[in-house]
């Protein structure tokens, strides 16, 4: 039963390869090939790297050696990361402000 359902995608599969071949232009052919071959071209570099990381992953610890125990104080951790203070509210810029308006007449400036 498992080997006629195989067989039937697979023959549907050609049938319809077949079908979509003969009534595509070239150049759509062209980009169907273009995508079949770049991801056939990413296959072995992908398996390469999937070996590698699972290799590289699994390295067992040498005889005698530790992983490095780092430990930081909730007191330090906070002192670093305090905002800053805020300028006291008595620093106040108390002279007048000029604009000048783009695009109205020559020389003339506005004081907001």
């Amino acid at each position: 039963m498992k080997n006629v359902l195989i067989l039937a995608i697979a023959a549907f599969a050609v049938t319809l390869a077949i079908v979509v071949g003969n009534r595509m232009s070239a150049e759509a052919f062209a980009v169907v090939v273009g995508i079949v071959c770049g991801v056939a071209a990413s296959i072995p570099m992908s398996v390469l790297i999937l070996i590698l990381t699972n290799r590289l992953g699994r390295r067992e610890p040498v005889e005698g050696e530790r992983s490095p125990v780092i430990i930081i104080s909730p007191a330090e951790a906070k002192s670093q990361y305090l905002p800053r203070p805020m300028p006291s509210s008595h620093v106040v810029d108390t002279t007048p402000r000029r604009f000048e308006v783009i695009g109205g007449e020559e020389g003339s400036r506005d004081r907001v």
